[in-house]
């Protein structure tokens, strides 16, 4: 039987299916990460900047890991002025200044999408946060580019999205976690050590 949300007959508000697929994100990067030789325990949201620790079972060394966890397309949302200095003048056009320097730009970010809500088929896209500086800067300010550097409906939000196309290049990207002589199954069920 394949498990999802909506076959477990849970009918909710926006918010709190958000934070059970946050919660259910945060578990299934910690069960991988076991997988892989590491001790993971999530936060529970309780901690700002990350969301669980890795620590490695024979070194003990450990390190943080925001987890970013959606059903749909979209799954990473942030604000632009959090990687560049961002300016909106009265009229509404946005300009653009110096990248933002990162506290943490080597902090390991994985995305889990749940299609449909389908944990059996869950996809993961492992990364660095300044690869997700750059990605959600290029791709906010292509967009903004098309449109003579304001919204198409005015406004102005400052709401910067990653969707799978721009993280494909990070799909099962364990090489970032595992070592090399570790197995890892992808997500598509393969048996893959040439990380």
């Amino acid at each position: 039987m394949v498990s999802t949300l909506s076959n477990a007959g849970i009918v909710m508000g926006s918010g709190v299916h958000n934070k059970l697929i946050g919660q259910i994100g945060e578990n299934l990067v910690a069960a991988k990460l076991g997988t892989l030789g590491y001790y993971a325990s999530p936060y529970a949201g309780n901690v700002p900047g990350f969301d669980l620790t890795a620590v490695d079972s024979k070194t003990l060394s450990s390190f943080p890991i925001q987890v970013k966890c959606s059903t749909a397309n979209t799954l990473v949302h942030s604000q632009i002025d959090r990687w560049i200095e961002t300016s909106i003048d009265s009229t509404g056009k946005y300009s653009f200044g110096e990248l933002l320097q990162l506290d943490h730009p080597n902090m390991l970010w994985i995305m889990v999408n749940l299609p449909h809500g389908q944990i059996e088929n869950a996809r993961y896209f492992i990364c660095r946060e300044s690869d997700i500086q750059k990605l959600a800067v290029e791709r906010f300010i292509a967009f903004i580019k098309r449109h003579n550097y304001r919204r198409p409906n005015g406004g102005n939000s400052k709401q910067a999205i990653l969707t799978l196309k721009e993280l494909d290049r990070y799909e099962d990207n364990w090489s970032l976690i595992a070592p090399a002589s570790k197995t890892v199954t992808t997500h598509d069920g393969r048996e893959s050590n040439d990380l």
